[in-house]
């Protein structure tokens, strides 16, 4: 028997008496005003009952953290809607609440904000229903196992009233809210409050991940709550206010935490000044703070803060959004946040850090579990001086300087032609490696040659590093590198350069046909695939080139790095400027082989183009992951997802296939241009 079966055993002799009660009110009411002028049209009356129970008596039937409790009995509870889904905030769920309390009913039911609008009252016979919990909150459910109740059975367990009646939002504190759980599911009002500065101007939750997420929430008094928006809320994107004033939120609770959720943006009016942030504690230096570390998760000293100037940049991306390196002059930390933060280079905070947690990450001390809501700002815009060092000094002394502002003097940048990556930076004392992630704002700049001042924060990722903010202002002097004069030779030469560790080109140039096709899009549009005829070898550039498949090119490969990505040979770092087309319309050779001489010969067949006849596609119906049979083996045969002709049906029986023969850490691959390449 199904728990809706159930449901109608146990509920039917409560329900015809609740049935009978509501016809007979209606009756009344229709008899009262019938009427023998047919010419006026009908007023609809609205039922107008009397609950027999408060939410406060419902919530009594049960105990937080027990089993869901079954309702038996003549129980009807008079309530006004509070919650709204229209904004997608709320998920198939009814919050409703009167004086004494609130409760959520889970039902099976999209848009429930055209039936019940936030102000509508509402009768609910909770009779066959279970009252439960879900980490502390109480709800109404159709059977133990916390089930939402089916759409179809609505009308026999809420009868919807007038609408637009007042709610009578406690106005509450923070403090308040914590210390009682008679606020649980219930609008309440919190005055004199603001998000924390942190949280301040930042999306409300993740629209491109769709992801749910936390902003803190803090009042004058320096108590924080969390807010929490649902990544599928049509206010995601919206940056939350930096102003203070007044919240209306339904509060919730999950484990240890404190939660509210607003209806829509309406709920929040932050449009007073801030009130200032007091942060607690004894003031610790930065060195004070490093030297508690123990060699394994540390928690910091307790009761302390720390004064510290922000000295990373969080608008080039050449930090996790996460992450913020800050100093006070006498060391430096790294500070990850549970999200991202919006701190700027030159703030100067305060920072309680009661509760957080000192640790490494791949060598990399930072501090972890800063609550956002005990971060101060105290002034802006400061500039933090940098110390100058030597490499040799730095590498001796490279953890007394971590996490802090370094600059290095008559310096000289090798091993790319753009930041993107490692460079090696050697100042005649010594050498040591500058990164730049991918995802940098300047990672595709060209480096400049000559004699530099670079500045740039001492980091650590297994060994010592530096990274720019910004080379605008951390690379001084030096001018723009030209291509120089390069010896013209062989792919296969280049090749040859690479003997298992990275090797810089200087004074090399390359020409070949271009064997791979970017408009299609099975080869990522930075990288060019050509071959001439000694070997293959695949360019990778730092930003998009715009050579097509059959074009004769040459290449300066001068500062470009010879190195392998998951197995593929490549020749990274070089700049589309130093490409020069020399003739279009040039048919590539192809070699025609077996599967078996392609794998016996793969290394030095790698990035060139191949022919398998006779052949059979294997694995997915659709390009995708395949394979290649013929008659001496079988080998993989990849689609990327950005091909424009991914997923579509890959042909069946014998076919003749051309494509480029690639490599993915120990397993070689035939990649198509197009469609056209399966015959």
């Amino acid at each position: 028997m199904t728990s809706t079966e159930k449901y109608h055993i146990m509920k039917s002799m409560s329900y015809r008496i609740f049935a009978l009660f509501l016809g007979l009110t209606l009756f009344g009411l229709n008899f009262q005003s019938c009427k023998k002028d047919f010419d006026e049209p009908p007023i609809r009356e609205l039922p107008s009952l009397t609950g027999n129970t408060t939410v406060a008596q419902l919530q009594a039937m049960h105990t937080i953290g027990d089993p869901a409790d079954s309702i038996s009995g003549d129980i009807i509870v008079e309530a006004i809607v509070v919650s709204s889904d229209e904004a997608g905030n709320f998920y198939k769920q009814l919050i409703v609440q009167d004086a004494t309390g609130g409760v959520e009913i889970r039902i099976e039911m999209n848009n429930l904000y055209n039936d019940y609008p936030v102000g509508r009252q509402v009768w609910i016979n909770c009779n066959g229903l279970y009252l439960g919990d879900y980490e502390g909150n109480y709800q109404l459910t159709i059977n133990a196992n916390g089930d939402r109740i089916p759409e179809g059975l609505l009308p026999e367990i809420i009868v919807a009233g007038e609408r637009d009646q007042p709610i009578n939002a406690p106005v509450v504190t923070i403090a308040d809210i914590k210390s009682s759980t008679q606020y649980r599911n219930m609008l309440v009002q919190i005055d004199d409050a603001q998000f924390a500065t942190a949280d301040a101007g930042q999306p409300y939750a993740d629209a491109a991940a769709q992801q749910s997420a936390n902003r803190t929430i803090v009042d004058c008094n320096g108590e924080s709550i969390l807010l929490r928006s649902s990544g599928y809320s049509d206010f995601v994107s919206e940056l939350t206010p930096s102003g203070k004033g007044t919240i209306f939120g339904i509060h919730s609770n999950f484990g240890s935490d404190a939660q509210l959720y607003i209806r829509d943006t309406d709920d929040i009016n932050f449009n007073d000044a801030r009130c200032s942030v007091t942060v607690g504690g004894n003031l610790i230096d930065l060195t004070t703070l490093r030297a508690a570390y123990t060699g394994s998760t540390t928690v910091a000293p307790a009761n302390s803060k720390i004064n510290v100037y922000v000295i990373s940049d969080r608008n080039t991306d050449n930090l996790v959004d996460q992450n913020m390196v800050v100093t006070d002059g006498t060391a430096g930390i790294t500070i990850r946040f549970s999200s991202a933060h919006n701190f700027n280079e030159g703030d100067q905070l305060e920072i309680g850090i009661d509760g957080a947690t000192l640790d490494e990450f791949n060598g990399l001390l930072q501090l972890e579990g800063v609550n956002t809501a005990n971060v101060g700002i105290l002034s802006s815009n400061n500039a933090v001086p940098a110390t100058t060092v030597t490499l040799s000094d730095l590498n001796t002394n490279a953890e007394t300087y971590e996490s802090m502002l370094v600059k290095v003097v008559n310096a000289s940048l090798s091993g790319g032609a753009t930041y993107s990556g490692n460079l090696i930076i050697d100042d005649g004392t010594g050498t040591m490696d500058l990164f730049t992630r991918f995802g940098a704002t300047f990672a595709s700049d060209a480096v400049p040659c000559g004699t530099l001042e670079v500045t740039a924060i001492v980091g650590q990722f297994t060994s010592y590093q530096l990274q720019l903010r910004n080379p605008a202002n951390d690379v001084v002097g030096g001018t723009t590198c030209t291509a120089g004069p390069a010896d013209l030779t062989t792919i296969d030469s280049i090749r040859m350069l690479y003997t298992g560790s990275n090797v810089t080109v200087n004074a090399k140039k390359v020409s070949g046909v271009v064997i791979s096709d970017a408009a299609n899009g099975n080869i990522n549009n930075q990288n060019l695939v050509i071959q001439d005829g000694t070997a293959g070898i695949t360019l990778r550039f730092s930003n998009a080139h715009s050579f097509n498949l059959g074009d004769s090119v040459e290449v300066i490969l001068n500062n470009g790095v010879v190195s392998e990505y998951n197995g593929l040979l490549q020749v990274d770092a070089l700049l589309t400027t130093n490409a020069t087309l020399i003739a279009s319309g040039v048919t590539p050779a192809v070699r025609t082989a077996t599967v078996a001489q392609i794998l016996a010969n793969a290394e030095d067949w790698e990035s060139t183009l191949v022919q398998i006849t006779g052949a059979t596609i294997g694995g997915d119906a659709t390009y995708g992951f395949n394979d290649i049979t013929d008659a001496s083996g079988t080998m993989d045969f990849y689609t990327s997802n950005g091909a424009n002709f991914k997923g579509q049906t890959v042909p069946t029986g014998t076919v003749n296939i051309t494509g480029i023969l690639g490599q993915y850490n120990t397993d070689y691959q035939i990649l198509i241009r197009s469609t056209a390449d399966v015959q």
